[in-house]
């Protein structure tokens, strides 16, 4: 009975010493589910946050679309949004090999943002900013393509104001890489048409029908910049821009047939502004025509300019400026996917092109026309699209006057 007292001592010294243990073991465990549990809510709230995120960008940029009201479908999604912020935009990237002993060129030729915002269901703007050849030292340059605003009274009649693209041709409006073939953009449409060509001004456009139509009162061109070459100097792009003499430009497509538009474009003014050479009267016209049907593209058009006072233009500029200039253009193209049972994804489009164009077509008496201004081109090639915003080019440009060069080129839109 001795040894009892003795004993129970012993068990109560062992549990002091094992307790502090149990303690510190209870509290370490507790430390290891309080982690779990926060990196559990970190993963959590990281998850909500990327999700948020993703919504978010998807509200403010939109998938590429439709082409809407004349402007290229990665232009037109501020049409299609909701409401609120949009942004859009496309690039391109060209090499050129040329004949001869022209240096080989790789270019980042563009880089474009859109920029929209819709107001409400009638009120949008719409913007696109551009970098040129990838800086702004040497050849390249940052500039506004388009900014307007818009009040869409409906299908009939929208009213535009600001930075405007002249409604005219093909490429000038629908300009983004995926829309036309080539990594080069048509000769007429550059040199006679001269594309991109946009100006302030205020128009009005809309559709009635089978047809629609544009109709715009810009700033004039300047006939300071016109050359032996053509208009495409004679741009102001909306940079204080003279507006002594202003133009109408107008035009009008008819879509009866799916998959069909042909129309007509017009520019009428004066090109002077104010300078000795006088009034130079400027008129510019093209007729077009585009036929999309079972795979097959088909373009034609033909567009002419005719200038007065172009002896006094002439001596004014140093050089030769055609009194009239015309020219005309075929192409075609084939998608090779459909003939897929099926159809695919992909496209595959072997294309030509031809273009016949004259910026001295004729001269004022007293001056002489330059033969070479007399050129004839031949585009052909062939473009993949792995998906219908991406786009891979390869062709050849054989010229009559001018040197031949190959281009490998590749664009992308979204």
């Amino acid at each position: 009975m001795s040894s009892s007292p003795l004993r129970h001592r012993a068990a109560l010294a062992a549990l002091l010493l094992t307790t502090p243990a149990l303690a510190q073991d209870d509290v370490g465990a507790r430390l290891d589910q309080l982690e779990r549990e926060n990196a559990e809510l970190r993963r959590r709230v990281d998850a909500v946050a990327a999700e948020v995120e993703r919504v978010e960008l998807r509200d403010v940029i939109p998938p590429v679309g439709e082409s809407r009201f004349g402007m290229g479908p990665a232009a037109s999604k501020v049409y299609a949004h909701p409401g609120g912020l949009s942004i859009g935009g496309y690039g391109e990237g060209v090499y050129t090999n040329y004949a001869g002993d022209t240096a080989s060129r790789a270019d980042l030729l563009r880089w474009v943002l859109y920029a929209g915002y819709k107001f409400d269901e009638r009120w949008v703007f719409n913007s696109e900013v551009e970098v040129e050849h990838a800086t702004t030292e040497e050849d390249g340059e940052v500039s506004l393509e388009f900014a307007y605003l818009e009040y869409l009274h409906g299908e009939a009649l929208a009213v535009r104001a600001g930075l405007l693209l002249t409604p005219m041709g093909f490429v000038n409006e629908m300009h983004e890489p995926t829309t036309y073939y080539g990594a080069a953009r048509p000769e007429l449409e550059r040199r006679i048409l001269p594309s991109t060509w946009r100006e302030n001004g205020v128009g009005v456009h809309g559709a009635l029908g089978d047809f629609d139509y544009h109709l715009y009162a810009l700033a004039g061109l300047d006939a300071s910049g016109f050359g032996p070459s053509g208009l495409r100097s004679g741009r102001q792009a909306g940079s204080e821009s003279l507006a002594e003499d202003l133009a109408l430009c107008g035009r009008l497509d008819w879509r009866g047939t799916p998959g069909v538009v042909a129309g007509l474009s017009g520019w009428f003014g004066d090109s002077g502004q104010g300078g000795a050479a006088g009034d130079v009267s400027t008129t510019i016209l093209d007729a077009h025509v585009e036929v999309q049907r079972a795979g097959w593209r088909l373009r034609g058009l033909y567009a002419q300019a005719e200038l007065d006072d172009t002896v006094a233009l002439s001596a004014q500029n140093g050089s030769v400026v055609g009194e009239r200039m015309a020219g005309w253009y075929a192409e075609a193209g084939f998608d090779l996917m459909t003939l897929r049972d099926g159809g695919s994804r992909h496209q595959v489009i072997p294309f030509v092109r031809y273009e016949d164009l004259d910026t001295h077509a004729s001269v004022a008496a007293g001056l002489t026309a330059d033969p070479l201004q007399d050129e004839q081109v031949l585009t052909f090639g062939v473009q993949w699209l792995p998906l219908p915003e991406v786009v891979f080019k390869l062709d050849y440009q054989d010229f009559e006057q001018g040197g031949d060069r190959l281009h490998l080129g590749m664009g992308y839109v979204f």
